[in-house]
């Protein structure tokens, strides 16, 4: 169980991590993408505008605002194409580039004017370009700029990124998986005690409840039943069952290490059905089963059993008056699904999830009339855990379900 929390709290804190990494550096991944990408196009539009141009001073205090200066088109490695309608280069300069050979232009020329977007970004020869098309007249003119390095700039954070966003989080999860003991003790003690205080408040109760049975019995002895004298035995035996749930409940938490072995599940539901059969009639309740044979699962044999005997105490202890309880145990797939129903008219808008909570009972006033701590749930929660199950409740008026996979 503990071995179980530090891990999920080393879960959680990695997982943390991972996110707000994540959320940063993808952050700062895109605020670069974006501003290099726009300036790209920035110096794309330039060129593509004045790569023929003589700058005047006016136009070059202008630029100063921008990320465009006087030297931008000397330093800038670029193809200028005039096409015609259909396609055909009718002029063409590559004075301003030296990584596009005479013998790859036209092949270059094509790969970029089959982009039927106005502008974009392609890649050519594992070189990156920009490419922009404007109308001049009857042709088009096809700008294409070598933008190489800046694309470079953003793969290299990308992988920058992941390699600092892989580090980070395996130095958190060190780092935490290192103190997650520590984080966890408390919770560990205050569990460990509250165990022990369970077991030991179980032994020393037990005494005077001894003492008050048999000084019943000799009273019982003496003078004859009476009111009093059954109410008290009714008394001392409901307090001894819940010590021993008690006792139970405590137990099973410590039983992390159980050896789960191969249970004819069938034969167990079946030997429980058999003895709550009798039950049943007393209470004039119509209990309905239906068991499929020879269906395994891997859990603890009384463990099992005492599941079972948990869920169909439950339903038959709030079945409806004449109302039905109907257990069913098949196979699905690789799971065995054992559900148990019963009527329960009072049931609509109840909270269902709070039936596994310890100590928890739908009857606020706790009365007597039906026998019960709000233990049995939760133990059979921890049981389902064990066997590394699941178990579910479900409603549909006017019927309650419980469902355990295993």
């Amino acid at each position: 169980m503990y071995r179980k929390l530090r891990l999920k709290f080393i879960g959680i804190a990695t997982l943390s991590t991972m996110v707000v990494l994540f959320l940063v550096l993808g952050s700062v991944n895109l605020i670069t993408y974006q501003n290099i990408v726009s300036d790209i196009y920035t110096r794309l539009d330039f060129i593509s505008k004045n790569s023929d141009a003589v700058l005047e001073t006016e136009e070059i205090e202008k630029m100063k605002k921008t990320s465009i200066t006087p030297e931008t088109q000397y330093d800038t490695r670029y193809i200028t194409v005039m096409v015609d309608k259909e396609g055909n280069v009718i002029d063409f300069d590559i004075e301003h580039i030296a990584a596009i050979e005479g013998s790859e232009l036209d092949d270059f020329i094509k790969y970029a004017t089959s982009k039927d977007d106005p502008r974009g970004i392609f890649t050519y020869d594992s070189l990156s370009y920009a490419f922009k098309k404007s109308n001049v007249g009857s042709l088009v003119k096809l700008t294409i700029m070598d933008c190489t390095r800046n694309i470079s700039t953003i793969n290299y954070l990308k992988r920058f990124s992941i390699y600092v966003g892989t580090l980070g989080t395996l130095i958190v999860m060190l780092m935490v998986s290192v103190f997650a003991r520590k984080v966890v003790q408390p919770y560990v003690k205050n569990s460990e005690a509250q165990r022990q205080f369970i077991t030991n408040a179980s032994h020393e109760l037990k005494t005077p409840l001894a003492v008050i049975s048999a000084n019943t019995e000799v009273i019982e002895m003496m003078d004859g039943k009476s009111e009093w004298t059954e109410s008290t035995v009714k008394q001392v035996s409901r307090m001894s069952e819940l010590i021993s749930q008690l006792v139970v409940l405590s137990r099973l938490e410590e039983r992390q290490d159980i050896v789960l072995t191969d249970v004819d599940m069938s034969a167990e539901a079946s030997s429980v059905m058999t003895s709550f059969k009798s039950i049943a009639e007393t209470q004039e309740i119509t209990l309905k089963t239906e068991i499929e044979d020879g269906i395994h699962v891997m859990a603890d044999q009384k463990g099992l059993r005492e599941l079972v005997n948990i869920l169909m105490d439950n339903a038959v202890k709030y079945c409806d008056d004449g109302g039905t309880v109907y257990a069913r145990l098949t196979k699905k797939g690789k799971s065995a699904v054992f559900t148990v129903s019963n009527d329960y008219a009072a049931g609509e808008g109840v909270e269902y999830k709070q039936f596994f909570d310890r100590f928890y009972r739908e009857d606020k006033s706790h009365n007597s009339e039906k026998q019960g701590y709000g233990i049995g749930l939760s133990m059979a929660e921890s049981l389902v855990r064990m066997f590394k199950g699941r178990i579910s409740v479900s409603y549909k008026k006017p019927v309650i379900t419980f469902t355990v996979t295993l």
